[in-house]
């Protein structure tokens, strides 16, 4: 097992590297001159060439890709263009917000998709099932940004039910502690502080739990109807089990395990597209932060956040394959 989670980690150092330079050559392919973005359109010629040289902006393209290196090697991420900071203290004051929502999503999406896969695969064809179905496209079909829209006007514009945006109300102030909103607001003591972030969190999370729910929700149910069809299903039934333990103790436990690559990738996914939801929501995450970024032509930011996002997804899928080897002897054997 260790020796395959060594292989596995050194085989992502070619994939980061790929990654960042293709990453590296696509930002400074985006139009506009992030000189003249800071400065405004009123800056001078000579203003907007001491800021290009202040930043090394002149400098060859192999230069700023190499100098960007050796600050890699060290830990260092860069500056942001914008506020001067270091990228990497930036970025790790944001992501506990993502990570907040996106594990939030990704426990809604299981609670609810899981559950609905298998009754739709115990009761095949049925009304219930039909209706499942076509929820499961509308909620696979639908825009992220347009389900957060619709919410927003729903929930928090007509009926006032919860928050448009944010992620904690403007009267509550609590400690950043940990970075996640309700761990810091259950640390404070604050009266109310825990409802106003989890009422912050419903439509941000219903948003990116959507998509999920319904994949997972479907495919749960072809996993299930294969398995129900296997024949130490029917061995079981055989032996007098009742619907219940064939159903829950055989059959979902082995669908369950290839769910988990569906839920793991899509986890992974979710911290990459939660770049809309964030901006729509005023989330203060990565997927904000890198937003703003592109619109501000900040390059050191957009390579961070993008490489982030990138060592995140490939981290999850190689969490994914050591959960396999975990629940599977099978995998397990073939790792040693």
């Amino acid at each position: 097992m260790l020796a395959f989670f060594v292989r596995r980690f050194l085989s992502l150092l070619p994939t980061l590297a790929l990654v960042l330079v293709i990453v590296f050559s696509l930002v400074r392919l985006i139009p506009g001159d992030p000189a003249v973005t800071l400065l405004g359109p009123g800056a001078t010629d000579n203003q907007i060439a001491a800021l290009r040289l202040q930043l090394n902006l002149d400098a060859p393209a192999v230069m700023q890709f190499w100098h960007y290196v050796i600050g890699l090697v060290h830990g260092d991420l860069g500056v942001s263009l914008k506020s001067g900071q270091p990228v990497l203290n930036e970025i790790m004051l944001r992501l506990p917000a993502t990570l907040e929502i996106a594990v939030a999503a990704v426990l809604a999406a299981i609670v609810i998709g899981t559950p609905i896969g298998v009754l739709s695969a115990t009761r095949p064809n049925s009304g219930f099932d039909h209706s499942i179905r076509i929820l499961s496209l509308t909620g696979v079909s639908m825009p992220a940004f347009l389900l957060a829209l619709v919410l927003q006007l729903i929930f928090a514009t007509w009926l006032g039910w919860l928050p448009v945006s944010g992620r904690m109300s403007s009267y509550v102030f609590v400690d950043h502690v940990t970075g996640f909103a309700v761990i810091d607001a259950w640390l404070s003591g604050e009266p109310g502080a825990v409802r106003s972030a989890l009422l912050h969190m419903v439509l941000p999370v219903t948003v990116l739990a959507a998509f999920l729910a319904a994949t997972l929700g479907r495919f749960v149910r072809a996993t299930m109807l294969e398995t129900l069809a296997e024949d130490y299903v029917r061995t079981a039934r055989a032996k007098g089990l009742t619907r219940r333990e064939v159903v829950y103790r055989h059959a979902l436990r082995t669908s369950l395990l290839p769910a988990i690559t569906v839920v793991g990738l899509k986890f992974a996914e979710m911290l990459g597209g939660a770049i809309l939801t964030e901006t729509i929501f005023s989330w203060p995450g990565i997927g904000r932060f890198m937003f703003e970024a592109i619109r501000n032509r900040d390059y050191p930011v957009i390579q961070g956040a993008t490489l982030v996002f990138a060592l995140l997804f490939m981290l999850t899928s190689l969490m994914v394959d050591l959960m396999y080897a975990l629940l599977d002897p099978r995998v397990r054997r073939k790792m040693n």
